[in-house]
């Protein structure tokens, strides 16, 4: 079998494992911070520590994956989660807010890795093989929502430790994806995208393709992460039911890519990249509506939103950087993406106190419509033969 098969088939494994850890902390995070810290304002921390620490950790990560390689940093980072996720666990079972948020650091550690997963499978592809590989990578995504929701749901009310049960299990996977690692085959950078000559264009689209993923990030966090808080804490509807709506929206996140590239065959990457900001607006307007069908209907229409403004602006990070360079854009792209989710997650528990439900909505559509501005300045004007060449 081919190395790029191995290495994809491995991947997209602990892809699913590296979502289903991160999702379990991002929806529950918020939740056992309040029972744990009591005072409202540090219900999120949790959270804001995870995607923080996942900020702070993709610069050193895409350097040490070039000076020690991928399939090295890739077996440590898991086994690094697995250690963290038992942690968190016993931080749990002892009430223990501060040992809570610093395992759950440990955890956004390994998120930085995670990241890396994609460009890693790109690596030895033909370039019209992107959109396909993509849309596998936001499957594998999908598929790791429902360990990383669904066991919280399905415990509660059966065992007062549902919570560190949950996490000791997402533990044992960690490693299982660690070993897993060990068939990797490390990959050397793309010989058709060092040989070629660089498309102008495209690269200088590197600056805002990375403001617009960032910014699609900041946007859903900002709804995502207190979400579970609002339905749980002020509304009093059951954790089932706001895991209901979590998954929802974790799935209308990633199942969408599937058609992506059926639709970039049949349309530009500008007009997509508009249609999800489009559904960016609309989603922020439903979530108005008062009940869970408010709550359900505005974070779908929110998660394809961001599917197709994060997929386009990811493929053409992908492409503007090769040979050596790609670990430095790769890095960048990706500190500023969990920069901004970061920033979103730690203050929306804030927000939602000062602001209340409706003040953060009206935010969320202030930020949408500035990324609108900057997607119409980036777009504007007939299409070139390299951006056409992008989608």
């Amino acid at each position: 079998m081919p190395a790029t098969s191995i290495n994809t088939r491995v991947l997209l494994l602990c892809q699913v494992v590296g979502l289903a850890s991160a999702v379990s902390i991002q929806f529950v995070g918020s939740l056992v911070g309040k029972w744990l810290a009591v005072d409202m304002r540090l219900a999120t921390l949790p959270v804001a520590v995870m995607v923080l620490s996942s900020a702070l950790g993709t610069w050193p990560a895409s350097q040490l994956m070039r000076h020690f390689g991928r399939k090295r940093c890739f077996i440590a980072s898991a086994l690094l989660a697995a250690s963290c996720l038992a942690l968190a666990a016993r931080a749990v079972h002892r009430f223990d807010f501060w040992l809570f948020c610093a395992a759950v650091f440990g955890v956004g550690l390994h998120g930085s890795f995670v990241q890396q997963y994609r460009f890693a499978i790109l690596e030895g592809q033909e370039s019209s093989r992107a959109p396909r590989l993509l849309t596998l990578i936001q499957l594998a995504s999908a598929v790791g929502i429902f360990p990383g929701i669904s066991l919280f749901g399905l415990l509660e009310g059966r065992t007062s430790d549902y919570v560190p049960r949950v996490l000791l299990v997402l533990a044992v996977l960690q490693v299982l994806a660690a070993l897993s690692l060990l068939l990797y085959r490390p990959q050397s950078a793309v010989v058709a995208e060092v040989s070629a000559t660089p498309d102008t264009s495209v690269r200088e689209l590197y600056w805002p393709m990375v403001v617009m993923g960032a910014g699609a990030f900041l946007v859903m966090s900002l709804l995502m992460v207190p979400t579970p808080l609002q339905m749980c804490g002020f509304e009093q509807y059951m954790l089932q039911e706001a895991s209901w709506v979590i998954q929802v929206h974790l799935l209308s996140m990633y199942l969408p890519s599937l058609s992506i590239g059926a639709i970039l065959r049949r349309v530009s990457i500008a007009r997509l990249q508009g249609l999800g900001l489009l559904f960016l607006l609309v989603g922020f307007l439903c979530s108005w509506i008062p009940g869970l069908g408010g709550h359900l209907v505005g974070l779908a229409l929110v998660g394809v939103g961001w599917c197709f403004v994060f997929v386009t602006a990811t493929t053409l990070v992908a492409r503007s950087r090769s040979g050596a360079e790609r670990f430095r854009a790769q890095g960048v792209n990706d500190l500023c993406v969990f920069a901004a989710s970061g920033v979103a997650s730690l203050t929306s528990g804030a927000l939602l106190s000062v602001l209340g439900w409706s003040g953060l909505l009206s935010l969320g559509v202030l930020l949408v419509l500035c990324l609108m501005a900057l997607a119409w300045h980036v777009h504007r004007g007939p299409p070139n033969p390299g951006r056409r060449a992008a989608t």
